[in-house]
């Protein structure tokens, strides 16, 4: 079958996940000169956090607190998490997001969102890009429930029952190979790959070795992939 519909990931997909972390550092860096709690100025805590995070993802709150010799109980780590997720974030899309999904509609494609992640967190980086006025749906997986999230069917079950859509005629685009091609497996729909500069999924291992179905350097390559 054709092509009738295009997801997409959120994040590395249509923005940059280490501009999120960017941003998100940035509020949490202002919020803790704010209240007080650190005699550094903000962009020292800033690049503090930033070389963290280069380090190793995991953690960063925790391994700051104590280098600061601040306290790293859960409720403190928890505190700068809260600042972290809920920050309205200074993100843009990529820029061959913006030219792809003209073309789409162009084409007559229909065009969604399918992002895994904290709800908060997704909502205000759907915000910020203002992607509801881009996309004809968008389905946070943590809005269904925790089981939702990929590899699980449930979000696309979703999309082919609002778009009338049989899996096959839906392409998802995304980064991750530990859970986004699966979905080929899982949900039964197509998969590209996506490959970005400072990807932050780019190491990870394939789920159960299933890979994509298309490779791509570019969102501009996906209508030659509809048209295959």
């Amino acid at each position: 079958m054709s092509t009738k519909a295009v997801i997409f990931d959120l994040d590395d997909t249509l923005a940059s996940e280490m501009d999120y972390a960017r941003s998100g550092y940035r509020a949490v860096s202002a919020y803790l000169v704010e209240k007080g709690s650190a005699e550094k100025n903000e962009d020292t805590l800033y690049r503090e956090l930033i070389s963290l995070f280069n380090e190793d993802h995991k953690n960063v709150f925790n391994r700051f607190l104590v280098n600061n010799g601040l306290s790293d109980s859960r409720e403190d780590v928890m505190e700068l998490v809260e600042v972290y997720r809920n920050h309205l974030p200074d993100i843009s899309y990529y820029e061959d997001v913006k030219p792809l999904l003209l073309k789409l509609v162009e084409m007559g494609i229909r065009k969604g969102i399918l992002s895994d992640g904290y709800a908060v967190t997704q909502r205000q980086k759907i915000k910020a890009l203002k992607a509801e006025d881009d996309f004809d749906i968008i389905v946070l997986t943590d809005e269904l429930g925790r089981d939702a999230w990929k590899p699980s069917p449930k979000g696309f079950e979703l999309i082919e029952e609002r778009f009338s859509l049989e899996p096959t005629e839906i392409l998802y685009v995304g980064v991750n190979p530990e859970k986004d091609f699966y979905l080929s497996v899982s949900a039964g729909i197509k998969t590209a790959r996506i490959i970005r500069e400072e990807g932050v999924y780019s190491s990870r291992e394939y789920y159960e070795g299933v890979r994509e179905d298309f490779k791509i350097a570019s969102l501009a390559d996906i209508p030659e992939i509809i048209a295959e």
